[in-house]
């Protein structure tokens, strides 16, 4: 039986979001085929095990007293008890499931660990998570490859305590109001503000660098659709989902939206929080833009494992708002109708990570430590 490894929570803002998620799939992962292997990324920095994590009132109630902290190396998980000193192999890990929301857990850091190990992973690789977790790199990621987003200005926390009043009339004379203000790097609609005037934009900028270093400010899309459309390949094919209308009209898609208006029954860990969206009544070359910019990106990023994309729809506007290496609950509900359907994808993308991981390379020697003189101290210009 394979052992994988559920990595889930982060040093994030959304750490509880990805608990959802984590709980959801360890819930759901086929056990006749796989042997969970749950870790636990604590916000304290460290990774943790338990047989118990499969319930959701454990992260509730705060109780980590059956947490141990846990380690990768070689390819294998180990688990530590620093009050006695031990060490126990926990066993080699033949795969790895994503399932962070945010910080270096969506942002690279838990993909370079797995590839660091030797671990197959289900998930997008290091160098795609990095760019798709902040979003200005994502606008010209996307402009490189003619997908239009929404006009904006990048702010950094020094340079707005620099020139933050230049900052201001630059969003008033490029942007005109109203304006979005949203953290780089966040996810979720953490932080994210609706500013009508120079004042709210300054406020919701002192909102956001409490969050991250780093702002995004965009045009305001009035009477725009919020659509989810997602990826994943399976043997090399890449299959997108119908898009899905998640919210439209006026303000924004906040945090509550998404979370906390939903059936409270959708929290208890055994099926997955998931927006209440619908599948929209696109035109057909809004539905065609959706589908063929997601396949654009998921290809020529080379994306893996399950990615959703978050559009703006204005009229027959497309605009790409975000991309999610790692959406909540995996984004099932965009392909599937039942649970049962989820439970044998993950087993698919599971079992085709595995199947189809790259081939270790032969790493050359330089031979330079060799030819250096005796006694060298280094200090070679390369």
């Amino acid at each position: 039986m394979r052992k994988i490894a559920v990595l889930f929570g982060g040093k994030s803002a959304e750490n509880e979001i990805s608990v959802l998620t984590g709980v959801f799939v360890l819930n759901l992962i086929d056990r006749e085929k796989f042997q969970p292997l749950p870790v636990y990324l604590h916000t304290d920095g460290g990774m943790y095990t338990s047989s118990r994590m499969a319930d959701l009132g454990l992260f509730r109630r705060g109780d980590f007293s059956s947490f141990k902290r846990v380690f990768f190396d070689g390819g294998s998980m180990y688990a530590f008890n620093p009050a006695k000193s031990k060490i126990k192999c926990l066993g080699k890990v033949d795969g790895a499931l994503n399932c962070c929301h945010g910080g270096l857990g969506e942002g690279g850091g838990v993909s370079a660990l797995m590839e660091l190990n030797g671990i197959p992973l289900a998930s997008p690789g290091l160098t795609p998570s990095g760019v798709f977790l902040d979003k200005a790199l994502t606008k010209l990621a996307a402009k490189a490859l003619n997908i239009p987003t929404v006009e904006y200005i990048r702010a950094g926390e020094r340079d707005y305590a620099r020139r933050g009043k230049f900052l201001l009339r630059s969003i008033s004379s490029r942007l005109k109001y109203p304006v979005v203000v949203k953290p780089a790097h966040l996810g979720s609609s953490i932080g994210i503000s609706l500013a009508e005037t120079e004042e709210e934009t300054a406020k919701a900028l002192e909102t956001v660098f409490a969050l991250d270093d780093r702002a995004i400010v965009e045009k305001y899309v009035a009477d725009k659709r919020d659509v989810n459309c997602a990826a994943y390949s399976l043997g090399g094919e890449i299959c997108v989902s119908e898009p899905e209308e998640a919210a439209s009209g006026g303000g924004i898609y906040s945090f509550s939206d998404k979370y906390l208006k939903r059936d409270a029954g959708n929290l208890a860990g055994k099926t997955a929080p998931r927006p209440s969206g619908s599948r929209g009544d696109f035109s057909r070359p809004v539905r065609d833009a959706i589908r063929a910019y997601t396949r654009t990106l998921y290809k020529r990023m080379n994306l893996k494992g399950i990615v959703r994309m978050d559009y703006l729809v204005s009229g027959e506007k497309v605009y790409l708002g975000e991309v999610n290496t790692v959406p909540g609950s995996l984004a099932y509900y965009l392909f599937c109708e039942r649970i049962s359907d989820a439970k044998d994808l993950f087993s698919d993308l599971l079992d085709d990570a595995i199947e189809n991981a790259p081939a270790e390379k032969h790493i050359p020697s330089t031979g330079i430590l060799h030819a250096l003189p005796a006694g060298g101290k280094g200090g070679v210009r390369l």
